[in-house]
């Protein structure tokens, strides 16, 4: 964390996030992805945590390590607690970050 040294306030923090709200929420951040489309998950959009499907249609999804599934295997409005790398086809999905 940054701290003002001039004067007597040393509580300035920096541009993070502060420590208690990260600490209480295990899924910080949505993306939706929708459409028939190949998405690849780098840069920003890298580090997903889970997915939830809200539609499979053609889907397919990609885990960070291993095989890909299609997601009409997979119950639909549920949290699915794996890294996702790529998903393909088409469909509606919902990523947590």
């Amino acid at each position: 964390m940054a701290t003002n040294t001039i004067g007597t306030r040393h509580d300035v923090a920096s541009r993070t996030k502060p420590e208690q709200e990260r600490r209480f929420a295990k899924h910080h951040k949505i993306l939706t992805v929708s459409g028939s489309q190949i998405t690849h998950f780098t840069g920003s959009a890298k580090g997903t945590s889970g997915f939830i499907i809200q539609t499979a249609d053609t889907g397919k999804i990609f885990p960070t390590h291993g095989d890909a599934i299609p997601a009409s295997i997979l119950n639909t409005k549920e949290l699915y607690e794996i890294g996702v790398s790529q998903i393909s086809g088409s469909g509606v999905f919902h990523l947590t970050y």
